[in-house]
């Protein structure tokens, strides 16, 4: 949402303009009004609108005047002008001064708003631009990520002050009383790996981290003090855990790595100066309840949830066994069985879980009803189970129950050759599972299983291997400098770059090329 100046001496213009145009319908969240230049710069200095509308015939000062100081202080200021002069010099000057339109008195209400509706979407985009900018940067280890790390250190820590707040919201748009809750990775690392490739995988989870979660405005991804992959969850509502999209990245990662890293979660916390009880909690989850079995350990209220739901899914479980037979009623029964999963907001795992012991109770009834031969429906649907988020859990064991009652033949997707060419063409920008799965219009969690499964290596994988081969040609073929080689392939931190090629190939670009050489 954007914030407007409207700078006229004509105090029924100013006023007139500031009631009959809609600023909510387009955007505009805060209009101020000036009758005067001076007035108009004091403005802007304290509240730095993005659009000013502005006379140029006014006393003390001139709209052109007040044009070339307004965007010595917001620099990229979209400015329109309005004035009851048709004078060909004043409209020259504003071309010369990249004013954004030009309007002449009296003018059309609907006309006027467009014009303003106009500029809102401009300084949209250019927000978007300089977002995707800065995540580009902090994706690459840049000065950026730096500093908001340490200042998300300092959160944890109770050390942090309004300042910082004050900071981080402003540059990066986030909300200073957003609901937050700590997710604290603990990387299950090979006894064998060496210090390298452990540091090597560290940096690809982080950076599949801010993909999935700072790319998409659902969290703030960062390192702690013990060097563990922490991450700032953003909670729409106080009583809403992170497990779900914690297990979504964790099914992601499972996908892309050997081994699978386990969660921690805090409790949810309003404001970032409150960022140090969740991850007390979580620490403190961490030291008394040690559960190797869980990939998701959860503040005590999580796992009561799960509990009492317990009793509701049992009853859900008779309802559709006890109905086998009446294939109508058993679809209506399990799209109850949804909406209850939904306001119970369970885990993706527990709700996985629930959905196949639902299926496995239905299909045992159904066969010992029909006296049909088993065959690997149950298998297949366990398969998919595995690393299911809670909705497409559901929607999974919905279709086998009704495949169930009313066989059918499953149509089947094939978009991994779009995938792999989409990668070969874009080795040199910034791609995720993320991204790609974006571009193709479907679900990071579907991509990542899909590609792993037909492709038989991760994503991620495949997509550092690809960089890697081509890295080595041009290491081969060519006299570039390392760092050249790194940015053309996709590396833009030459310190990651090395480590990849060094875990895929066994020695470091440099002594490669000497190798070959």
């Amino acid at each position: 949402m954007c914030k407007i100046i409207i700078v006229d001496d004509e105090k029924m213009i100013r006023m007139g303009i500031s009631q009959v145009i809609p600023w909510d319908s387009i955007g505009i969240t805060e209009v101020y009004l000036a009758a005067s230049g001076n007035e108009a710069i004091k403005i802007i200095q304290d509240k730095k609108p993005e659009i000013m509308l502005t006379d140029i015939n006014m006393t003390e000062m001139t709209g052109l005047d007040l044009i070339e100081e307004a965007v010595k202080i917001v620099d990229d200021m979209r400015i329109l002008v309005l004035t009851g002069y048709d004078n060909f010099e004043y409209a020259r000057a504003c071309l010369r001064m990249n004013v954004q339109d030009f309007h002449l008195k009296p003018i059309d209400e609907e006309v006027l708003a467009d014009s303003i509706r106009d500029q809102v979407e401009a300084v949209k985009e250019s927000k978007k631009r300089e977002e995707t900018i800065l995540l580009r940067q902090r994706t690459q280890g840049s000065v950026q990520q730096i500093e908001l790390e340490s200042i998300m250190r300092n959160f944890i820590t109770n050390v942090g002050n309004q300042d910082e707040i004050n900071k981080i919201c402003e540059k990066y748009g986030y909300k200073e009383n957003q609901n937050l809750q700590i997710a604290i990775f603990l990387p299950k690392l090979c006894q064998e790996m060496e210090q390298s490739d452990g540091e090597f995988m560290l940096l690809s989870i982080k950076n599949i981290c801010i993909g999935l979660v700072d790319a998409n405005e659902k969290g703030i991804t960062f390192v702690d003090e013990a060097g563990r992959i922490v991450i700032a969850l953003f909670s729409q509502h106080g009583d809403t855990s992170g497990a779900e999209e914690m297990s979504r990245i964790i099914n992601i990662l499972r996908d892309e790595f050997e081994t699978v890293p386990r969660v921690v979660l805090g409790s949810v916390v309003t404001g970032y100066k409150n960022l140090y009880i969740s991850y007390n909690d979580a620490q403190h989850i961490l030291d008394h309840e040690k559960k190797e079995d869980e990939a998701i350990m959860l503040p005590s209220l999580e796992k009561k949830r799960e509990k009492i739901f317990q009793d509701i899914f049992e009853e859900f479980r008779r309802a559709i066994c006890n109905n086998i037979r009446d294939g109508e009623y058993v679809l209506h029964v399990f799209e109850r069985y949804e909406g209850a999963t939904k306001s119970y907001n369970l885990s993706d795992s527990y709700a996985a879980k629930c959905c196949f012991e639902l299926a496995a109770s239905a299909y045992y009834c159904y066969l010992d009803y029909t006296g049909e031969a088993a065959d690997n429906k149950l298998f297949s649907l366990t398969q998919t189970l595995l690393h299911a988020s809670a909705d497409e859990a559901c929607e999974m064991t919905r279709t086998f129950l009704w495949q169930l009652v009313n066989p059918e033949e499953k149509d089947t997707h094939e978009i991994i050759q779009k995938a792999k060419r989409y990668i070969e063409e874009n080795l040199a920008d910034e791609i995720s599972v993320s991204s790609i799965a974006a571009e193709l219009y479907i679900t990071a969690n579907y991509f990542s299983r899909l590609f792993k499964r037909v492709q038989g290596e991760g994503c991620n994988e495949y997509i550092v291997r690809k960089r890697i081969e081509k890295a080595k040609s041009l290491l081969e073929m060519t006299s570039l400098k390392t760092g050249k080689i790194a940015f053309m392939v996709g590396y833009h931190d030459t310190n990651y770059f090395s480590l990849a090629f060094k875990k895929h190939t066994g020695i470091s670009p440099s002594r490669y090329r000497d190798t070959i050489q």
